[in-house]
């Protein structure tokens, strides 16, 4: 995320279109790295991801300008960064590291061993899910955000939003409740 933020105080940006360019976009970075972070799974892969919606957003910006309700827009074209991004990879298969160096110093800060067991357990079945069921359920369930929005921001209609979140569920109660618990963590 660090590398992202640098962006807006190099020079890269000359100062009159860097200028609204870095006031409208700075107070939502954070939220959408977050956002980019739960799609993905990885610091790399979320950096790169919001990183590449930067530069899509720069080649552009009177656009931003023109955009009322900015942090739904961001989300939409997050999202969209993200499903073609998906679909990309799916059709060209890179092998992946299983060791993540990120995703486990940050399992790690936490201090209970349950916690952190459990939240594996949670990313690596969030993984699982088809990319609309992930994003819904990312959007719905953890971040807040009311169906009605979520059709909104996701251009989806709401009776294709609620099938993907229900089926979503049961996918991963189904895999949630099929993971044995480490002899350490049983009672």
């Amino acid at each position: 995320m660090s590398k992202i933020a640098s962006l807006f105080k190099g020079n890269l940006f000359n100062q009159n279109i860097g200028d609204s360019f870095e006031s409208r976009l700075a107070p939502h970075l954070e939220r959408l790295y977050k956002q980019a972070y739960q799609y993905t799974g990885t610091a790399t892969d979320a950096e790169d991801l919001l990183q590449d919606l930067l530069l899509e957003l720069y080649s552009s910006p009177k656009k931003l300008l023109d955009i009322e309700n900015l942090p739904a827009w961001l989300n939409r074209c997050l999202y969209h960064r993200f499903i073609d991004r998906y679909r990309k990879e799916k059709r060209q298969p890179q092998l992946k590291s299983i060791d993540d160096s990120d995703l486990e110093n940050e399992l790690t800060s936490n201090s209970r061993p349950d916690h952190e067991y459990f939240h594996q357990q949670i990313l690596s079945s969030l993984q699982l899910l088809s990319e609309q069921q992930r994003a819904v359920i990312i959007q719905h369930d953890i971040n807040g955000y009311a169906l009605p929005e979520l059709a909104e921001m996701m251009d989806i209609p709401l009776g294709t939003l609620k099938s993907h979140l229900h089926r979503g569920r049961q996918k991963l109660k189904k895999c949630l409740s099929l993971q044995p618990l480490r002899q350490a963590y049983r009672l």
